[in-house]
């Protein structure tokens, strides 16, 4: 096997350690539909989450569980006391030998305070580092090593491409814009990534991500919404409340039904505002 190509599968995983945070941030997609406050009817809520880089980064993650439980089974533990235990049993041995006693039995892996396994952790992307350092366990068999490194490859050149698409902009809820005749404008408006502003594609109203937060928040908070709704709507406001957590303030009646399964945003505002609230009073 080439050792370029093996430390080039190093460098490809190691790659993909140090973007594992954008992959991450890059999970949760723009995007909506109108927040009338009114019931949808026979549609589903957006998913909250990309698929393509949810699928990608579960693939990652399985494929570095599979190489880390191939290291756990075949490289044995090494000393982790950087030969401390080593340095005491020569002292006692020599003590021992001194005093005419038994020499106790040298020290090995199994037994050494600080034992070191070649994998210890199970996060990601640190357990994907872990499997990188390792890379020559995987490269000294020719075709184990063509696999490992043409593997590495592909999901660099996968993470490269995925990070590389422009994140779908970020919906901010109508446009606040009217017209002489007092009717509202039709327009949604939505941000581009690294955009603090933009333009009303209908009206041509421009507007502010701050600003747009605002008028939302007034125009919504009153208004009654089903828990799905009220989850795009606190996003827009600034809450990244995750699905579960607002189906949770239901279960437990934190969150207590108005009519025919419709909450009050200005209730869950609320709730998603009390961490923030209690972090300021201490």
């Amino acid at each position: 096997m080439d050792a370029r190509t093996a430390l080039d599968a190093r460098t490809d995983l190691l790659w993909i350690v140090e973007r594992w945070p954008r992959l991450q941030a890059r999970l949760h997609g723009g995007g909506g539909n109108a927040l009338t406050g009114m019931p949808s009817v026979a549609t589903e809520a957006p998913l909250p989450i990309d698929v393509a880089v949810s699928d990608l980064m579960r693939e990652i993650e399985d494929q570095a569980r599979i190489y880390a439980a191939v290291l756990l089974d075949e490289v044995p533990p090494e000393h982790g006391c950087d030969g401390q235990c080593v340095k005491a049993w020569l002292a006692a041995a020599a003590e021992a030998t001194r005093a005419g006693q038994p020499v106790p039995a040298a020290p090995s892996w199994w037994n050494c305070p600080d034992r070191r396994a070649p994998i210890t952790t199970s996060t990601m992307p640190a357990l994907l580092g872990q499997v990188a350092e390792r890379y020559g366990h995987f490269t000294q068999d020719e075709r184990e090593a063509l696999d490992f490194c043409d593997e590495a490859h592909d999901f660099r050149e996968r993470v490269h491409k995925m990070l590389e698409q422009p994140a779908p902009p970020t919906y901010l809820g109508p446009c606040r814009a009217r017209g002489t005749d007092g009717a509202g404008c039709r327009g949604e408006l939505y941000l581009r990534e690294g955009r603090d502003g933009g333009t009303c594609r209908e009206c041509g109203t421009e507007f502010t991500h701050d600003e747009q937060q605002a008028y939302v928040r007034d125009a919504l908070e009153d208004r009654l919404m089903t828990p799905a709704e009220i989850v795009r709507a606190l996003k827009i406001v600034g809450h990244e409340v995750k699905p579960g957590t607002v189906f949770k303030w239901v279960q437990r009646e934190k969150l207590e039904e108005v009519v025919d399964g419709l909450y009050r945003l200005a209730d869950a505002l609320d709730l998603a505002e009390r961490p923030r609230r209690k972090q300021v009073a201490a």
